[in-house]
């Protein structure tokens, strides 16, 4: 783990192979009541070190798209923009849902860098309009 992280912050050449591709998540089902519709489009901002334990790292992400809301502003899906904040009961709830969406593409892409899935943790989201 510490030989990815020290050729992180080392290289610019490795920071922009980590943070350059841009990753999509995408769910839609046929019904307006779906629990997990989402469509969104996020990237990694940040790698470090997880202040707690010493073999985990965390990773910032950017994220726009929609997602399923409780608001009657929504579209055919049922899915809000996430920038809408009425559309959830709050900011941590949603939150949580857009780590859960996003977390399996970000641990897939990270495992070619030779990082064990289970020593990623999703840190700070920040929420967009768009990338």
């Amino acid at each position: 783990m510490n030989s990815f992280l020290e050729g992180y912050k080392e290289s610019k050449k490795v920071r922009d192979l980590i943070k350059q591709p841009v990753f999509k998540s995408k769910s839609i089902s046929e019904t307006y009541y779906y629990y997990d519709n989402h469509d969104l489009t996020f990237k990694i901002t940040h790698v470090k070190s997880h202040e707690r334990w010493s073999c985990s790292i965390k990773v910032n992400i950017k994220v726009c798209g929609k997602m399923k809301g409780l608001t009657w502003n929504s579209d055919v899906n049922g899915m809000s923009n996430i920038n809408y904040s009425a559309g959830f009961r709050s900011a941590v709830s949603r939150n949580r849902k857009i780590r859960n969406h996003t977390e399996k593409e970000i641990k897939k892409y990270l495992r070619l860098f030779g990082v064990n899935s289970f020593n990623i943790e999703i840190g700070k989201i920040t929420v967009t309009d768009s990338l």
